[in-house]
């Protein structure tokens, strides 16, 4: 879960996980949901890109006024992807 606008050392986390082969959903929650899919490509560097899911709290994106550009996800949403992950990493 990502929290904040541009936060290198999370998608640094991110990628490093992509780069392993791990299989990334990324929850995008609060100003993070301000990411564009430029620069989650540039965060992550474009092969990566392909391979990590980016969602993205439907509550904070509606509040943001933002455009529907990544899956949403409710709350009761947020708990199930957590409570079903093998890690959840907060940032």
């Amino acid at each position: 879960m990502v929290s904040r606008l541009n936060d290198h050392r999370a998608w640094d986390h991110i990628r490093a996980q992509a780069l392993a082969g791990a299989e990334v959903q990324v929850l995008l929650l609060h100003d993070a949901v301000l990411e564009t899919e430029a620069s989650v490509a540039r965060a992550l560097g474009e092969p990566e890109s392909n391979k990590v899911v980016v969602m993205a709290c439907v509550e904070d994106a509606t509040r943001r006024q933002v455009p529907e550009r990544w899956a949403l996800v409710d709350y009761a949403g947020i708990i199930q992807r957590c409570v079903a992950a093998d890690k959840v990493t907060t940032w």
